[in-house]
Protein backbone atom coordinates (compact mmCIF):
# COMPACT_ATOMS: atom_id res chain seq x y z
CA UNK A 1 0.00 0.00 0.00
CA UNK A 2 2.95 2.35 0.63
CA UNK A 3 3.91 2.18 -3.05
CA UNK A 4 0.32 2.92 -4.06
CA UNK A 5 0.18 5.87 -1.65
CA UNK A 6 3.31 7.38 -3.16
CA UNK A 7 1.86 7.00 -6.66
CA UNK A 8 -1.45 8.53 -5.58
CA UNK A 9 0.32 11.48 -3.92
CA UNK A 10 2.33 12.14 -7.08
CA UNK A 11 -0.74 11.99 -9.32
CA UNK A 12 -2.68 14.35 -7.07
CA UNK A 13 0.19 16.82 -7.15
CA UNK A 14 0.67 16.56 -10.94
CA UNK A 15 -3.06 16.98 -11.62
CA UNK A 16 -3.41 19.84 -9.12
CA UNK A 17 -6.18 17.97 -7.32
CA UNK A 18 -7.27 18.82 -3.75
CA UNK A 19 -5.55 16.78 -1.04
CA UNK A 20 -8.99 15.43 -0.05
CA UNK A 21 -8.97 13.44 -3.30
CA UNK A 22 -6.42 11.10 -1.73
CA UNK A 23 -9.02 9.72 0.67
CA UNK A 24 -11.47 9.19 -2.19
CA UNK A 25 -8.87 7.29 -4.21
CA UNK A 26 -7.97 5.19 -1.17
CA UNK A 27 -11.60 4.42 -0.37
CA UNK A 28 -12.89 3.71 -3.88
CA UNK A 29 -10.35 3.67 -6.74
CA UNK A 30 -7.64 1.64 -5.01
CA UNK A 31 -10.10 -1.16 -4.06
CA UNK A 32 -11.43 -1.06 -7.63
CA UNK A 33 -7.90 -1.36 -9.05
CA UNK A 34 -7.11 -4.27 -6.74
CA UNK A 35 -10.31 -6.02 -7.78
CA UNK A 36 -9.55 -5.42 -11.46
CA UNK A 37 -6.03 -6.81 -11.06
CA UNK A 38 -7.38 -9.92 -9.32
CA UNK A 39 -10.03 -10.40 -12.02
CA UNK A 40 -7.42 -10.00 -14.76
CA UNK A 41 -5.30 -12.80 -13.27
CA UNK A 42 -8.28 -15.16 -13.51
CA UNK A 43 -8.71 -14.57 -17.24
CA UNK A 44 -7.84 -17.39 -19.60
CA UNK A 45 -8.06 -15.37 -22.84
CA UNK A 46 -4.87 -14.20 -24.54
CA UNK A 47 -6.41 -11.06 -26.05
CA UNK A 48 -6.51 -7.80 -24.06
CA UNK A 49 -9.23 -7.36 -21.47
CA UNK A 50 -11.49 -4.54 -22.67
CA UNK A 51 -13.06 -2.60 -19.80
CA UNK A 52 -15.51 0.17 -20.58
CA UNK A 53 -15.93 3.20 -18.34
CA UNK A 54 -19.09 5.27 -18.63
CA UNK A 55 -20.00 8.54 -16.98
CA UNK A 56 -21.85 11.74 -17.84
CA UNK A 57 -20.08 14.78 -19.21
CA UNK A 58 -17.82 16.29 -16.54
CA UNK A 59 -18.07 13.28 -14.21
CA UNK A 60 -14.30 12.84 -14.02
CA UNK A 61 -13.80 9.94 -16.44
CA UNK A 62 -10.36 11.10 -17.61
CA UNK A 63 -9.08 11.53 -14.06
CA UNK A 64 -10.43 8.15 -12.94
CA UNK A 65 -8.85 6.47 -15.99
CA UNK A 66 -5.51 8.10 -15.23
CA UNK A 67 -5.48 6.74 -11.67
CA UNK A 68 -6.63 3.26 -12.75
CA UNK A 69 -4.03 3.09 -15.54
CA UNK A 70 -1.13 4.33 -13.41
CA UNK A 71 -1.92 2.13 -10.41
CA UNK A 72 -2.41 -1.00 -12.53
CA UNK A 73 0.83 -0.36 -14.40
CA UNK A 74 3.06 0.57 -11.48
CA UNK A 75 1.63 -1.72 -8.80
CA UNK A 76 0.67 -4.76 -10.86
CA UNK A 77 3.06 -4.56 -13.84
CA UNK A 78 0.30 -4.46 -16.46
CA UNK A 79 0.32 -2.53 -19.74
CA UNK A 80 -2.80 -0.37 -19.96
CA UNK A 81 -4.07 1.67 -22.90
CA UNK A 82 -6.78 4.28 -22.34
CA UNK A 83 -9.07 5.03 -25.27
CA UNK A 84 -11.70 7.75 -25.29
CA UNK A 85 -14.71 7.52 -27.58
CA UNK A 86 -14.33 11.29 -27.97
CA UNK A 87 -11.12 10.75 -29.94
CA UNK A 88 -13.12 8.85 -32.55
CA UNK A 89 -15.44 11.71 -33.43
CA UNK A 90 -15.82 12.21 -37.15
CA UNK A 91 -13.90 15.17 -38.51
CA UNK A 92 -15.64 18.52 -38.57
CA UNK A 93 -15.95 18.32 -42.34
CA UNK A 94 -17.52 14.86 -42.12
CA UNK A 95 -20.06 16.12 -39.60
CA UNK A 96 -20.87 19.12 -41.78
CA UNK A 97 -21.61 16.70 -44.61
CA UNK A 98 -23.69 14.52 -42.28
CA UNK A 99 -25.65 17.62 -41.28
CA UNK A 100 -26.38 18.32 -44.96
CA UNK A 101 -27.30 14.72 -45.78
CA UNK A 102 -29.31 13.72 -42.69
CA UNK A 103 -30.07 16.55 -40.25
CA UNK A 104 -28.48 19.92 -39.30
CA UNK A 105 -28.04 18.87 -35.65
CA UNK A 106 -25.37 16.36 -36.64
CA UNK A 107 -22.85 19.14 -37.11
CA UNK A 108 -22.55 19.06 -33.31
CA UNK A 109 -20.36 16.23 -32.02
CA UNK A 110 -21.67 13.90 -29.35
CA UNK A 111 -24.62 11.71 -30.21
CA UNK A 112 -24.34 8.31 -31.90
CA UNK A 113 -23.74 8.88 -35.59
CA UNK A 114 -21.03 11.48 -35.01
CA UNK A 115 -18.29 8.93 -34.23
CA UNK A 116 -16.16 6.98 -36.69
CA UNK A 117 -17.09 3.55 -35.34
CA UNK A 118 -15.01 1.71 -37.94
CA UNK A 119 -11.92 3.65 -36.88
CA UNK A 120 -12.61 2.74 -33.23
CA UNK A 121 -13.02 -0.94 -34.09
CA UNK A 122 -9.90 -1.05 -36.23
CA UNK A 123 -7.88 0.69 -33.50
CA UNK A 124 -9.03 -1.85 -30.91
CA UNK A 125 -8.18 -4.66 -33.34
CA UNK A 126 -4.68 -3.26 -33.92
CA UNK A 127 -4.10 -2.89 -30.18
CA UNK A 128 -5.28 -6.46 -29.61
CA UNK A 129 -2.73 -7.80 -32.08
CA UNK A 130 0.31 -5.82 -30.93
CA UNK A 131 3.45 -7.79 -30.12
CA UNK A 132 6.33 -6.58 -27.97
CA UNK A 133 8.14 -4.91 -30.89
CA UNK A 134 5.14 -3.36 -32.63
CA UNK A 135 3.46 0.04 -32.33
CA UNK A 136 0.01 1.46 -33.01
CA UNK A 137 -1.19 5.04 -33.55
CA UNK A 138 -4.14 6.23 -31.43
CA UNK A 139 -6.45 8.88 -32.95
CA UNK A 140 -6.75 12.19 -31.11
CA UNK A 141 -9.54 14.79 -31.23
CA UNK A 142 -9.01 18.39 -30.13
CA UNK A 143 -12.24 19.78 -28.68
CA UNK A 144 -10.84 23.32 -28.64
CA UNK A 145 -10.80 23.33 -32.46
CA UNK A 146 -13.66 20.80 -32.76
CA UNK A 147 -11.70 18.57 -35.11
CA UNK A 148 -9.54 15.46 -35.27
CA UNK A 149 -5.81 16.04 -35.23
CA UNK A 150 -3.61 15.05 -38.15
CA UNK A 151 -2.31 11.49 -37.92
CA UNK A 152 1.22 12.80 -37.39
CA UNK A 153 0.01 14.24 -34.07
CA UNK A 154 -1.64 11.04 -32.81
CA UNK A 155 -0.19 9.26 -29.78
CA UNK A 156 1.64 5.99 -30.23
CA UNK A 157 1.32 2.80 -28.19
CA UNK A 158 4.20 0.33 -28.16
CA UNK A 159 4.26 -3.30 -27.07
CA UNK A 160 1.58 -5.86 -26.25
CA UNK A 161 -1.44 -4.62 -24.32
CA UNK A 162 -2.96 -6.27 -21.23
CA UNK A 163 -6.01 -4.05 -20.66
CA UNK A 164 -7.80 -1.55 -22.88
CA UNK A 165 -9.72 0.97 -20.78
CA UNK A 166 -12.33 2.46 -23.12
CA UNK A 167 -14.13 5.48 -21.70
CA UNK A 168 -17.02 7.57 -22.98
CA UNK A 169 -20.27 9.26 -22.02
CA UNK A 170 -22.40 6.82 -24.06
CA UNK A 171 -20.28 3.73 -23.46
CA UNK A 172 -22.52 0.65 -23.29
CA UNK A 173 -25.79 2.55 -23.83
CA UNK A 174 -28.40 0.57 -25.75
CA UNK A 175 -30.96 1.81 -28.26
CA UNK A 176 -34.33 3.07 -27.07
CA UNK A 177 -37.70 1.87 -28.27
CA UNK A 178 -39.31 3.70 -31.19
CA UNK A 179 -42.14 4.79 -28.90
CA UNK A 180 -39.69 6.43 -26.47
CA UNK A 181 -38.33 8.64 -29.24
CA UNK A 182 -41.64 10.22 -30.17
CA UNK A 183 -41.97 12.55 -27.19
CA UNK A 184 -39.41 15.41 -27.25
CA UNK A 185 -37.33 15.54 -24.09
CA UNK A 186 -36.30 19.23 -24.31
CA UNK A 187 -36.68 22.39 -26.41
CA UNK A 188 -33.89 21.34 -28.75
CA UNK A 189 -35.78 18.22 -29.80
CA UNK A 190 -39.13 20.01 -29.81
CA UNK A 191 -38.04 22.95 -31.96
CA UNK A 192 -35.15 21.63 -34.05
CA UNK A 193 -36.05 17.96 -34.55
CA UNK A 194 -39.76 18.31 -35.17
CA UNK A 195 -39.96 15.24 -37.41
CA UNK A 196 -37.80 13.07 -35.11
CA UNK A 197 -35.21 12.52 -37.88
CA UNK A 198 -32.13 13.37 -35.80
CA UNK A 199 -32.96 11.20 -32.80
CA UNK A 200 -34.20 8.30 -34.91
CA UNK A 201 -30.98 8.27 -36.93
CA UNK A 202 -28.88 8.39 -33.73
CA UNK A 203 -30.97 5.58 -32.25
CA UNK A 204 -30.56 3.47 -35.41
CA UNK A 205 -26.79 3.90 -35.08
CA UNK A 206 -26.97 2.71 -31.47
CA UNK A 207 -28.97 -0.31 -32.57
CA UNK A 208 -26.39 -1.33 -35.16
CA UNK A 209 -22.81 0.03 -35.40
CA UNK A 210 -22.51 1.08 -31.76
CA UNK A 211 -24.02 -2.17 -30.52
CA UNK A 212 -21.28 -4.02 -32.39
CA UNK A 213 -18.62 -1.74 -30.89
CA UNK A 214 -19.96 -2.00 -27.33
CA UNK A 215 -20.17 -5.78 -27.56
CA UNK A 216 -16.37 -5.81 -27.63
CA UNK A 217 -16.42 -4.59 -24.01
CA UNK A 218 -15.87 -7.43 -21.53
CA UNK A 219 -16.81 -5.49 -18.39
CA UNK A 220 -18.18 -2.05 -17.60
CA UNK A 221 -17.44 0.53 -14.90
CA UNK A 222 -20.09 3.22 -14.38
CA UNK A 223 -19.59 6.57 -12.67
CA UNK A 224 -23.16 7.14 -11.53
CA UNK A 225 -24.16 10.82 -11.30
CA UNK A 226 -26.93 11.76 -8.85
CA UNK A 227 -29.08 13.33 -11.59
CA UNK A 228 -29.00 15.04 -14.96
CA UNK A 229 -29.16 18.43 -13.24
CA UNK A 230 -25.51 18.16 -12.27
CA UNK A 231 -24.33 17.68 -15.83
CA UNK A 232 -24.61 21.32 -16.92
CA UNK A 233 -22.48 22.57 -14.00
CA UNK A 234 -19.88 19.84 -14.54
CA UNK A 235 -19.71 20.49 -18.30
CA UNK A 236 -19.41 24.25 -17.78
CA UNK A 237 -16.45 23.62 -15.49
CA UNK A 238 -14.86 21.50 -18.22
CA UNK A 239 -15.17 24.38 -20.68
CA UNK A 240 -13.51 26.74 -18.21
CA UNK A 241 -10.57 24.38 -17.87
CA UNK A 242 -10.44 23.88 -21.64
CA UNK A 243 -10.28 27.65 -22.13
CA UNK A 244 -7.44 27.97 -19.62
CA UNK A 245 -5.52 25.14 -21.29
CA UNK A 246 -5.91 26.58 -24.79
CA UNK A 247 -5.76 30.29 -24.04
CA UNK A 248 -2.92 30.78 -26.55
CA UNK A 249 -4.39 28.56 -29.27
CA UNK A 250 -5.88 30.29 -32.32
CA UNK A 251 -9.38 29.47 -33.59
CA UNK A 252 -10.45 27.79 -30.37
CA UNK A 253 -14.13 26.86 -30.05
CA UNK A 254 -14.53 26.93 -26.26
CA UNK A 255 -18.18 27.40 -25.34
CA UNK A 256 -19.94 30.13 -23.40
CA UNK A 257 -22.38 29.15 -20.60
CA UNK A 258 -25.35 29.59 -22.97
CA UNK A 259 -23.64 27.47 -25.60
CA UNK A 260 -22.91 24.81 -22.98
CA UNK A 261 -26.60 24.67 -22.08
CA UNK A 262 -27.59 24.08 -25.71
CA UNK A 263 -24.72 21.65 -26.22
CA UNK A 264 -25.80 19.53 -23.25
CA UNK A 265 -29.32 19.38 -24.69
CA UNK A 266 -27.93 17.20 -27.50
CA UNK A 267 -26.87 14.64 -24.89
CA UNK A 268 -29.84 14.86 -22.55
CA UNK A 269 -31.98 12.03 -23.91
CA UNK A 270 -29.30 9.34 -23.80
CA UNK A 271 -27.69 10.68 -20.63
CA UNK A 272 -30.99 10.32 -18.76
CA UNK A 273 -31.47 6.87 -20.29
CA UNK A 274 -27.98 5.83 -19.20
CA UNK A 275 -28.60 7.07 -15.65
CA UNK A 276 -31.68 4.83 -15.49
CA UNK A 277 -30.27 1.68 -17.05
CA UNK A 278 -26.48 1.28 -17.04
CA UNK A 279 -25.79 0.76 -13.33
CA UNK A 280 -27.75 -2.52 -13.51
CA UNK A 281 -25.54 -3.72 -16.39
CA UNK A 282 -22.18 -2.67 -14.92
CA UNK A 283 -19.56 -4.81 -13.20
CA UNK A 284 -18.57 -1.93 -10.93
CA UNK A 285 -20.55 1.18 -10.03
CA UNK A 286 -18.99 4.23 -8.39
CA UNK A 287 -21.69 6.62 -7.21
CA UNK A 288 -20.95 10.35 -7.21
CA UNK A 289 -22.31 13.24 -5.19
CA UNK A 290 -23.34 16.62 -6.62
CA UNK A 291 -19.71 17.82 -6.51
CA UNK A 292 -18.69 14.70 -8.50
CA UNK A 293 -16.86 13.28 -5.50
CA UNK A 294 -16.97 9.48 -5.22
CA UNK A 295 -19.11 8.23 -2.33
CA UNK A 296 -19.52 4.46 -2.81
CA UNK A 297 -18.23 1.48 -4.80
CA UNK A 298 -20.41 -1.50 -5.68
CA UNK A 299 -19.37 -4.70 -7.44
CA UNK A 300 -21.93 -6.71 -9.38
CA UNK A 301 -20.62 -10.27 -9.36
CA UNK A 302 -23.03 -11.45 -12.05
CA UNK A 303 -21.30 -9.15 -14.55
CA UNK A 304 -17.67 -10.07 -13.78
CA UNK A 305 -16.47 -12.13 -16.74
CA UNK A 306 -13.07 -13.78 -16.44
CA UNK A 307 -13.05 -16.31 -19.29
Amino acid sequence: MKKAEAIIDKLIQNQALPISYKDLVGDYLWPLVQDMAASYKLRTEITPWIVGLQGTQGSGKSTVCLFIKTLLEECFDLNIVVLSIDDFYKTRQERIQLAKDIHPLFVTRGVPGTHDVRLAESTIQQLSELSENQACKIPSFNKAIDDRLEQSDWNEVKGSVDIILFEGWCMGVSAQSSAALKQPINDLEKKEDTECIWREYANENLKNQYKSLFEKIDNLIVLQAPSFKCVYQWRALQETKLHEKNIDVENTMVQTPKQVERFISHYERLTRFALMTLSEQASWVITLDTHHNMKSLHRNDSFIRVD
